[in-house]
């Protein structure tokens, strides 16, 4: 009996041991060596960190330049830490992106980075800074026959799946085309995000701060955007948005669109919510840009005939400085310079229905308050529209 008692209690004794001596499960982490040259790509030392530190890992940028000589996808992420301290610096390889930069699956428009994943967290810490040397793009599309969405050229970075997850403190510079596209991603938070695509030589267009597509419940909060183009946009299927606490300048202002653009599809935007944001010499605070219902070509230049409506949009406490054109503007004639045919602004199908504007104070260069087109009717102009003023 004392036996069995004396086993027992040394049985405890060793479990105990044991588990007090288990080490526990750290998470891996990989730091991206730079190569220090242009010569070399890094592209492949970082897909090689997130393939081993992708998936409950760490992945870290030193505070120095990494070279981006070829595209990167990086679409695996599981519940992961990313700690962003350089500058990934993309080539001048004009050449090579055009033939090798990567589809985004939507206006035939393409992009140098894919990232996706569930439960990624970045932090850039005010100072990891995505680099997409546009100078030498602004420069080069200006030479062009045809300048608007060139085939091929690159957006910056996009969110492609992503899911559940939070992106702050990162800086983009001078973005190839687009800074941001957001495309099947749901539940992201994006904060504290720095854009400058301000050209030190010319100044572009399709320089868009970012682009959501077939997403929802994307925040965007403290957003500062210099660019040419739309400071935010929601396009297709974009639903439960909200951008707040943001300052934009010299853009187009934030974009309802454009939307409608692919014949006989049914697509929507929804539940929009826009508070506490500055303007400076912008076009617009908010503008709306769809499609006529006559297809003119293809995407991404060319399109039209598409079905659907945006609702329920509330926009509040907008403060504008020297705006450029007016603060509202709905437009149904969106056709691109170079499409075939002829566009018929009195025919869109899509509608526009239940937008609230609250409080937008601040000054304009121009009379108008509102703008409408004058082919808007009650085709698309749902009867319950209603826009407020105050």
């Amino acid at each position: 009996m004392r036996t069995i008692w004396a086993l027992a209690v040394l049985g405890r004794i060793l479990t105990t041991v044991s588990a007090r001596g288990k080490e526990p499960d750290c998470p891996r982490t990989c730091t991206v060596e730079a190569s220090g040259s242009n010569a070399t790509d890094d592209a492949p030392a970082i897909l090689k960190a997130f393939h081993e530190c992708g998936r409950g890992g760490r992945v870290v940028f030193k505070p120095t330049t990494y070279y981006i000589n070829s595209v990167l996808n990086i679409s695996w992420l599981e519940d992961v830490d990313i700690d962003i301290q350089g500058t990934l610096l993309w080539s001048t390889d004009i050449t090579y992106w055009l033939n090798h930069s990567l589809p985004v699956g939507y206006q035939n428009q393409s992009t140098a980075f894919i990232l996706g994943g569930n439960n990624v967290r970045i932090n850039g810490h005010g100072t990891g800074t995505f680099d997409g040397n546009g100078d030498y793009w602004y420069q080069w599309i200006r030479k062009q026959s045809n300048t608007s969405n060139y085939p091929g050229r690159p957006h910056a970075l996009t969110l492609n799946g992503l899911t559940n997850s939070v992106i702050k403190g990162l800086t983009f510079l001078r973005s190839q085309m687009w800074t941001m596209s957001i495309i099947y991603s749901h539940y992201v938070e994006l904060d504290g995000i720095f854009i400058n695509n301000t050209g030190n030589r010319v100044s572009s267009s399709n320089t868009d701060g970012a682009d959501t597509i077939r997403s929802s419940h994307i925040k965007f909060n403290n957003w500062t955007v210099y660019n040419g183009d739309d400071s935010i946009s929601m396009k297709a299927n974009s639903t439960d948005m909200s951008i707040t606490n943001s300052r934009f300048y010299n853009g187009l202002g934030i974009a309802i669109g454009s939307i409608g653009q692919y014949k006989g599809q049914f697509e929507t935007v929804e539940r929009i919510r826009v508070e506490n944001i500055s303007y400076n010499n912008t076009l617009h605070a908010v503008y709306f840009k769809t499609w006529t219902a006559d297809q003119n070509g293809y995407p991404p230049n060319g399109g039209g005939g598409g079905l659907g409506f945006a609702a329920d949009m509330k926009f509040d406490k907008l403060e504008a400085k020297a705006l450029r054109g007016a603060a509202v503007a709905i437009s149904q004639c969106t056709r691109f310079s170079g499409a075939p045919g002829t566009g018929n602004c009195t025919n869109s199908p899509f509608q526009i229905r239940d937008v609230a504007v609250n409080g937008l104070t601040g000054t304009r260069q121009f009379d108008d308050y509102v703008k409408l087109d004058s082919g808007l009717s009650s085709a698309n102009l749902d009867g319950e529209t209603c826009i407020l003023w105050r």
